[in-house]
């Protein structure tokens, strides 16, 4: 048996595999993008994938293209099926530039979120106040993941040292989770900057982050160092590959064979 009661109801259960907890889990965490999906599309995600993912990054800004009503409803929908949600922080930033952050987390309560996500990937803004928003958003009773890194911005991986002092005012502040943004380690380079996430996790504990990983090679290498355990943000067609390579069944040498007992 897989020692996963889920898939041991799954077709060719007396194959084994690499186990992994069931949810509603806090380790080994998926995190999947939602850019602007209709509810066909999710439903067809929740049959074909619903078990393997723990939290829907909505994305892009998409969601203030969207009516409320159609939220709630999508929101609801990941909901019953043990998928928890958040905003990411695309819109978070113009409400900041506009004064209604604490209006904008109260929203997104309302709507169903479960935790937000504070980025400064499009604006300037000092620590200090991209602190202040995960002390606001922590207060309206959501889970905040601080993004650490910014779009379009190779260099943000120049001073380690910076880094991880940004993480530690997160963590102070209330952060559940840091996301470590693609851009600068894995995205838009000639070869992944192994040095800077093998520097964070020596440095913290590997659980405290979040690494979005969106090509095969880093989805790889994330599971090979760090571990089936580790917590990644990757596209909604990914899903399944990303699964397969935690339960050591794809991308051969990430965990070997399971043996018989």
């Amino acid at each position: 048996m897989s020692q996963d009661p889920y898939l041991d109801k799954m077709a060719f259960s007396f194959v084994r595999v690499a186990p992994r907890p069931s949810k509603p889990r806090e380790r080994g965490l998926t995190v999947v993008a939602d850019r602007g999906m209709g509810m066909g599309r999710v439903a067809d995600l929740i049959e074909s994938a619903g078990e393997y993912i723990d939290f829907v990054k909505i994305g892009i800004g998409a969601y203030r293209l969207q009516s409320e009503a159609f939220l709630k409803r999508k929101i609801a929908a990941l909901h019953k099926a043990g998928v928890r949600v958040f905003f990411a922080g695309d819109v978070t930033e113009a409400a900041l530039m506009q004064g209604v952050s604490r209006e904008f987390y109260k929203t997104a309560r309302k709507l169903g979120a479960d935790a937000m996500e504070v980025s400064s990937a499009q604006i300037a803004m000092s620590l200090n106040d991209k602190c202040e928003l995960i002390r606001m958003a922590g207060g309206e009773g959501l889970k905040v993941i601080a993004e650490a890194g910014q779009k379009g911005h190779e260099d943000w991986t120049s001073s380690q040292s910076y880094i991880h002092a940004q993480v530690e005012a997160y963590q102070k502040a209330g952060a559940w989770k840091v996301l470590v943004q693609g851009e600068g380690i894995s995205e838009g380079v000639e070869t992944m900057k192994e040095d800077v996430i093998l520097n964070l996790v020596a440095r913290f504990d590997a659980q405290d982050f979040i690494f979005q990983a969106k090509d095969s090679s880093s989805q790889v290498w994330y599971i090979n160092t760090l571990g089936n355990a580790v917590n990644l943000d990757i596209d909604d067609h990914q899903v399944i590959d990303v699964e397969l390579m935690r339960r050591g069944i794809r991308k051969r040498g990430v965990f070997g064979l399971v043996g018989s007992l």
